[in-house]
């Protein structure tokens, strides 16, 4: 166990993070720690996770935090966020280079999980070290919860995803009762209909029963969403489990602190993008943690190709190649742009700039496997979004986008399983008619709405947060 901790005011509030082993949760799971401390000057966070994790962001996204005002007399934002190491049982199947979910193929992810869920002594050491007086999780991991119990510390959950989940809560808490909102209701052409790796139905029933669990130890539930998209879902979802549902708003890092890959790549790749057509270009990209299979690229392929339109493409590949070739689908996606030609086509295998190139003026269209932080980027953009959900919340993410108006789904008949022709004729839908036209308007009103709304959410947080503290302190 390494922790580095800086001296700190007594009058300080320490708080322990502790998301689950995605490098999409550790992101906005900083973000949150950086808006905290910025709101209170009083809150100090210890942010936890695997050393993995910790090095990709303890040289970027720290250095960039802002610094206080000569006029504070507390250390600043920066200097309250601190870094605190967690380590995992070492096995041959899960060295600490894969202690993330980032490259890992999905049938380890249960491994993953048991190894988390093995580190609690490791756990135990950090919270008896640390002290804080409040600890922050992630809803995979109720045994932290329970730990911190011991010690008389509370707890929140803190849930990055869209509270449109609340329809598995429905399913888990009221079995057999109706779900009162058929605008989100999953259908089996929402779920995968091979039986493999990537669906493992006792699997999923564990995950939610150690969610539900996380729920009801928690003193009240963070959300990473705001009311003017979910107001009717955060107040069902508040009285299903009987805890208050606290939104921090879109919860999106500023777009210049967002860094990454090979400048000279970025630079090239905003200036194909420069000498597109407006709206002419579609952004393909399915986030870190999704491989698809080679015949989910086949038929993407295929139905970009088909489209007739500008794309970039960006797609990454696990590195311990537990289910496909990297080399066949590099050849595939570089094959599809042969085809099509440089001035129509651009491939990705890297990082890319996808909040620029969200907010750039030739984008026409956002095909995205409806990751919630994505969506929101997107939403953010107001830019029109296609939705080719592929696992867990993105199902009901993607159908949240159709009853906001901002998005259209592609056909699919089980996740996983479409066409190259219903590809094509999506993206011709949505950049080429009047309904298309319809869900770009929804969308830059959206965005206009998220960028003029009083953004009061983290204040309000960090408020319920101090009120909390002060409750259990005083016994």
């Amino acid at each position: 166990m390494h922790i580095s901790i800086s001296s700190m005011d007594t009058n300080t509030l320490s708080v322990l993070m502790l998301p689950w082993l995605s490098h999409s949760h550790a992101n906005h799971y900083l973000e949150l720690a950086k808006r905290l401390t910025q709101e209170q000057d009083i809150i100090s966070i210890h942010f936890c996770s695997t050393p993995i994790i910790l090095e990709s962001i303890r040289d970027t996204t720290l250095n960039q935090l802002p610094t206080a005002t000569s006029s504070s007399s507390l250390p600043p934002p920066q200097s309250r966020i601190n870094l605190v190491e967690i380590h995992l049982p070492e096995s041959e199947e899960l060295p600490p280079h894969l202690h993330t979910t980032k490259n890992l193929p999905s049938h380890l992810v249960p491994t993953l999980s048991r190894a988390f869920a093995q580190s609690q002594q490791c756990f135990s050491q950090i919270l008896d070290t640390v002290r804080p007086d409040l600890l922050i999780f992630d809803a995979f991991q109720p045994w932290a919860a329970n730990l911190a119990r011991e010690r008389n510390i509370p707890s929140v959950v803190y849930m990055g995803c869209t509270v449109a989940v609340s329809l598995y809560a429905h399913g888990y808490f009221k079995p057999g009762n109706e779900f009162p909102f058929p605008e989100i209701r999953i259908t089996n052409d929402n779920k995968r209909q091979n039986k493999g790796p990537k669906v493992d139905e006792q699997h999923f029933r564990n995950v939610l029963e150690r969610v539900a669990l996380s729920w009801q130890l928690s003193d009240f539930v963070i959300t990473r969403s705001f009311r003017e998209i979910e107001s009717k879902y955060i107040d069902y979802f508040s009285n299903l489990i009987g805890k208050e549902v606290v939104p921090t708003g879109p919860l999106v890092p500023d777009i210049n602190s967002v860094s990454g890959g090979n400048s000279q790549e970025t630079e090239s790749m905003m200036n194909w993008l420069d000498q597109r057509k407006r709206h002419s270009v579609v952004f393909v990209s399915f986030g870190s943690e999704y491989f698809m299979t080679y015949k989910e690229m086949e038929q993407l392929a295929h139905g970009l190709e088909l489209s007739g339109v500008c794309f970039i493409w960006v797609a990454r590949f696990s590195k311990v190649n537990g289910e496909s070739n990297e080399g066949d689908l590099k050849e595939l996606m570089h094959g599809s742009v042969e085809r099509v030609g440089p001035e129509r086509g651009l491939v990705v295998t890297s990082w890319a700039p996808q909040r620029k190139i969200l907010v750039h003026r030739n984008l026409g269209a956002f095909l995205t496997h409806c990751g919630w932080s994505s969506v929101i980027e997107g939403m953010q953009a107001g830019v029109p979004m296609l939705s080719l959900p592929m696992e867990w919340d993105q199902p009901m993410n993607a159908k949240l986008m159709e009853e906001l108006g901002i998005g259209l789904e592609i056909p699919q008949h089980g996740l996983g399983n479409f066409t190259g022709e219903d590809v094509a004729a999506s993206i011709k839908q949505i950049l080429q008619s009047e309904s298309g036209e319809r869900v770009r308007k929804n969308a830059e009103d959206l965005a206009k709405i998220i960028r003029n709304r009083k953004d009061d959410d983290i204040p309000n947080l960090a408020n319920k947060i101090v009120e909390l503290v002060s409750n259990v302190k005083a016994g």
